[in-house]
Parts: structure tokens; sequence; C-alpha cells
């Protein structure tokens, strides 16, 4: 009697003691089968691609400092022919002929040269090839019949620029001689590139102040230049990073002037939320589409994320826009990408069931690992 009361006994704790485990297993199998109906999680498959075009992103960058250096060695030799002359440029004129009149000069500090029979002539600003046609006419209208004249120069002045923004080492440099924007960019160190906030942009910014005689000209082409008073002005000259590098486009390779300012602006951020491994920001550069932003911050996450993604932007007034998009009809080549702005905030969608099996496994981890296991 007293064996059946203590079996009694025992069968009903180990029931009550296995009851959490039945109960947890029946949760998980149901909130499964739900969250299965309720839209088709990631697959293996879409996470791939998504990781492969993080990958392509990746070595896409390594690559852009790659070609500045490769072309800085191809596009060096465009720089002479327009390099401007100014003061302390020290010019090697030679007449044809006329031996007498070869002289070597040096620019003053008004930007002229004093040269046999023709005096005093204004040279800053223009290149040796100008400066050649400028003596012919002054020669040729009082001296000499049809002269031929070269002018080459023969010491460069020091000259400064200034490279700031997203470079290695942004600060002042001095250059002797005509160079180009890429040979400038390379001496700052190339484009930065150390993730997050610390990325180049697309484009570069030249600054560049008129000279008195482009500051003259434009105030003659103006309708009320007798009102406008004459002050020191600035152009910005936009180039393309991404054709200039990656295309080879060696017109964008413009020659720098003393004074000029470089600046390369940091790439924009897009903001990537929800149902993802890593929540973060991303660097806007390079046409950066969404899939490509999901893929920079690891993918959407196999067990939370759902295939509906809302992109919200924001327009200049503050007023926002929510964009919709099935991500897997977009993997699949069904829906075309979208291309992201600057301050997007993109959202991957998460399940609430999804997410509250996550919730249940992580806080009852010993239902598994066999806390309830008893032996009969």
């Amino acid at each position: 009697m007293e064996n059946l009361m203590l079996q009694s006994a025992s069968e009903k704790i180990r029931r009550s003691r296995l009851v959490p485990y039945g109960l947890y297993s029946i949760i998980c199998a149901l909130l499964l089968l739900v969250s299965s109906a309720c839209g088709p999680a990631m697959v293996a498959d879409d996470q791939a691609k998504l990781l492969a075009q993080a990958e392509s992103q990746k070595n896409k960058k390594s690559l852009q400092n790659q070609q500045l250096l490769t072309q800085v060695g191809r596009a060096t030799f465009l720089s002479y022919k327009d390099y401007q002359v100014g003061p302390e440029d020290l010019l090697d004129v030679r007449v044809f002929g006329q031996d007498n009149l070869n002289r070597e000069v040096r620019v003053n500090g008004q930007g002229e040269i004093s040269l046999p029979l023709v005096g005093v002539v204004k040279v800053t600003g223009l290149s040796p090839q100008e400066i050649e046609k400028r003596l012919a006419q002054e020669y040729g209208s009082r001296f000499l019949r049809h002269p031929h004249i070269t002018v080459g120069v023969k010491e460069y002045r020091h000259q400064r620029v200034a490279v700031t923004g997203a470079v290695d080492k942004p600060g002042f440099y001095d250059m002797i001689g005509p160079r180009t924007l890429l040979e400038m960019l390379a001496a700052a160190g190339g484009l930065q590139d150390k993730g997050g906030n610390a990325r180049a942009g697309d484009v570069v910014h030249v600054i560049r102040s008129q000279h008195a005689s482009e500051l003259t000209r434009a105030l003659k082409e103006t309708a009320s230049a007798s009102r406008q008073s004459f002050s020191p002005r600035t152009k910005t000259i936009v180039i393309d990073l991404r054709r200039l590098l990656m295309e080879g486009a060696l017109d964008l390779n413009i020659p720098i002037r003393h004074g000029d300012v470089i600046h390369v602006p940091f790439a924009g951020n897009a903001y990537v939320l929800g149902g993802v491994r890593r929540p973060g920001s991303v660097a806007v550069k390079d046409n950066l589409t969404l899939t490509q932003a999901i893929a920079q911050v690891g993918g959407a996450d196999p067990v939370l994320a759902t295939n509906q993604v809302d992109v919200i932007r924001f327009g200049e007034q503050g007023a926002s826009q929510k964009i919709t998009v099935d991500l897997s009809k977009i993997l699949a080549h069904e829906q075309p990408d979208v291309p992201l702005k600057d301050s997007d905030v993109v959202v991957v969608g998460q399940s609430g069931l999804r997410k509250a099996l996550f919730i249940i496994k992580e806080l009852m981890p010993g239902s598994i690992s066999g806390a309830y296991r008893l032996t009969p």
C-alpha cells in the first residue's frame, strides 16, 4: 500500500514538471505555423545575393584609390600646356633668326615682363602658348614680319593649394610647376574610406578665385556692370569622381592653379533599421541602392525579417514620403531596385510572431537544454 502511494505521488510530480516543456513545445509549434503563413522569410539564396553585393561594394571602394594612382601616371603630361604663368616664373623667350632679342626674363609682382623693342608686356594668367601669340602680335605689328616666337617656363614659382574634406591628409600643399587635380589628391593621401561617416563622396569641388582680367571681363558682360563693386569672386568646378577614376575620363583631370581650394565632400548617409543583422548607417555613394544598403549591414535577419521594406524619404520642407517594396521581388528582378538618397531611412519589416518566438527562445533556454528532463 505504501509503495502504491509513493508511485502515485512520483507520477504526479513527474507530470507537473513536464507541463512547461510540453506547453513550450506547443507554443513554438503554433508560432512557427502561424508565422509561416504571415509572409515568407528571407531564404538562404536571398541572403547570399545580399552578401555578394556587400563584398562587391567593399572591393569597389579599395579600387578607387588604386585607380587614383594609376590615372595620375597617365595624365601628368596634360597639365603643362594649360599652365598659367604668374609672378616669379622665369620665362625663356626665343625669337627665331633674331638672337639679339632672345631673353630669360622673370615675371614681376605685377605679372609683367620687359623685352627689347616692345617694352612691358602683361603675361600673368596666360599660358606659354598664349604669351607666344601676344608677343607675335606685338613684334609683328611694328618691328618684324611674321615673327616665329617660342616661350618656355624655365623656373616655376612656388604655388599654394588647400586640399580639404574626405582625404587622408587634408591641409595646405606647395606645388612647383603645373599640377593636376589627381596629382593633388594623391599628394593628400588619396580619398578617405574609413567606414561610417568617414567616406569620400562621388564628387570633388575645386573652388577657384577669378583673376582680375577674368573678373573685369565678367563685369563688362553684365548690363549693370557700372553699378557693381569690384571685389574678388570665386567659382566652383564640380568634378564627377566616378567618371574620372573608374572610367578614366581624363578631360575631368583639370589643371590646378595657385590659390585653388580642392574640397572632397563626405558621403551622405542612409539609415537601415528593423529586421537586419546590424542596424546602422551606410554611406550614400556609388549610386547606392536599397539591396546594397541592406547587404552592407549584414543582410536581413533570417528569423525576424519579412520581405516588406519601407523607405522613408524626407523632403526639403521636412515632409516625409514612404516607399514600400517587396525585397524578394527586387532580388528576383521582378521589381526595380530603389536608389537611395542622403538621409533616407530604410525599415526592413519584422514579423511580430517570429519576434515573440525569438524572445521565448531567449527567455527559456533551459526548456531545451534539459532542465525538465527526468528519469522515470
